[in-house]
């Protein structure tokens, strides 16, 4: 609740313009039909029967208006309707007139407005303050829930403290009208923070707003104590209010939690009133302000075209041309490597290391017989029929390689099992005998074809 408490400085007054929260104000976030429900509660308990209440709740703010109205109209007999009339259009009502002359009919039956002179026919009427307060406090308990009650609670409770001789009596049952509101209160909170959505939260937390509230039973418990020392009826009734308190607070917490937990996940910027986003861009630090900004996601501007100068653009454009040339070759430096080079040399140099492995298996000779070479190992095996079936396959060595289809097994030997091959040179004078030999020249020439 503000501090009302009147200070010897002058006021300073805020001349920044009054900023309105993201639902234009406070009374306009809460809906027509969270509006109406909240005031059939309050009219519940002063009702006989359902359907009292308004269903339109520009009927209630009629009424506040009549109430500007007559504040502003200086008779001294009352006004008659056709002048109210008047001056609710003069305060900008724009219900029909029908609606109107049935409404003020209705607040004349009720006794909101009241004959000047107890006489019939008479037509001029003045508001009795009876229905100026039930007025108001329907536009307060819409607008905050009820919330003003309990300070309004603690404040009778503390009045009747600071009397010379307090009534121990009314002081108990205010101490227990002030827990049994903090605990409606608080069992509600409880209910929105489990089932409430954050929009709920937002406008309950917004009228739960009385930081001052806890130290207000803080200071009510310490009066009764000093006043009613020893009359432990009322010191427990002290103590269960600062409970009852405490209980409370803790729902607002939650709820105020769980809109911040679900705000800066959703990036929802209703938790906050412009007003609030205003101080904070005007007192916090650039390092505060840009971690707000950190999260978020921007759409990207929209592209604003200038036609003009897409026109000029259009222009001076010209098309590029479909066939690809091919980039001009750079340079080529001493020290530039050439990579089909490179593979042609390794390539030479294979060859040149299966020649020399060959000549060495022939020793000078056309022919030579691999088995028992072979016979030593499967690695010597491997590489000598790698090598030979290689430079066979390559039409530019004279090497041919003639593998038998003999199966030769040896479970003792290192290789157990192969086939006798013998290697053939061709470029020397082929020998006068040897069936293989023309055999394999027979297969050479075959796989020329």
């Amino acid at each position: 609740m503000p501090d009302t408490t009147a200070s010897a400085d002058k006021p300073q007054i805020d001349h920044r313009p009054a900023q309105t929260d993201l639902f234009n104000s406070h009374r306009e976030q809460l809906s027509g039909s969270e509006r109406r429900a909240t005031w059939k509660a309050f009219a519940a308990p002063l009702t006989s029967q359902a359907g009292a209440v308004v269903e339109n709740p520009d009927l209630v703010e009629m009424a506040v208006a009549v109430i500007g109205v007559f504040s502003e109209h200086h008779s001294d007999h009352g006004m008659t309707f056709a002048q109210i009339r008047e001056g609710l259009r003069s305060h900008g009502v724009d219900l029909a007139p029908g609606v109107i002359e049935t409404r003020l009919g209705h607040l004349h039956t009720e006794g909101f407005l009241e004959p000047y002179l107890s006489k019939l026919h008479q037509g001029r009427y003045v508001i009795r303050p009876a229905g100026l307060v039930g007025a108001l406090a329907a536009q307060r308990v819409a607008e905050h829930g009820g919330i003003d009650e309990m300070v309004l609670l603690l404040d009778r409770t503390r009045a009747a403290l600071q009397t010379a001789n307090p009534d121990p009596r009314r002081v108990l049952n205010h101490l227990h009208t002030c827990r049994f509101t903090l605990t409606v209160f608080a069992k509600d909170l409880q209910r929105c923070v489990a089932t409430g959505t954050s929009a709920e939260l937002i406008t309950l937390g917004r009228q739960h707003d009385h930081s001052g509230y806890t130290q207000q039973v803080v200071d009510l418990n310490s009066l009764i104590t000093s006043r009613f020392d020893g009359i432990y009826e009322l010191e427990d009734a002290g103590a269960a209010l600062i409970d009852a308190e405490q209980f409370y607070r803790a729902q607002v917490r939650a709820a105020i939690g769980k809109v911040l937990a679900h705000g800066g996940a959703s990036l929802n910027f209703d938790v906050l009133t412009p007003r609030e986003y205003e101080d904070a861009a005007i007192d916090s630090t650039p390092d505060l302000l840009a971690e707000v900004g950190t999260h978020l996601l921007a759409d990207a501007p929209e592209v604003v075209i200038d036609i003009n100068a897409m026109i000029r653009v259009l222009d001076d454009y010209r098309p590029r041309p479909k066939d690809r040339s091919r980039p001009t070759e750079p340079p080529r430096g001493d020290q530039d490597p050439d990579p089909i080079a490179a593979i042609e040399r390794a390539t030479a140099e294979t060859r040149r290391r299966r020649r020399l492995g060959l000549e060495a298996l022939l020793a000078g000779r056309t022919e030579a017989d691999l088995t028992s070479v072979m016979q030593t190992s499967w690695p010597a095996a491997v590489h000598i029929l790698t090598d030979a079936m290689a430079l066979d396959a390559d039409r530019s060595e004279p090497f041919v390689l003639d593998i038998d289809q003999t199966l030769l097994i040896d479970s003792e030997a290192p290789v157990t099992y192969l086939h006798p091959a013998r290697l053939i040179r061709t470029d020397c004078a082929p020998p006068a005998t040897g069936a293989m030999t023309e055999h394999a020249q027979s297969d050479r020439n075959d796989g020329d074809v």
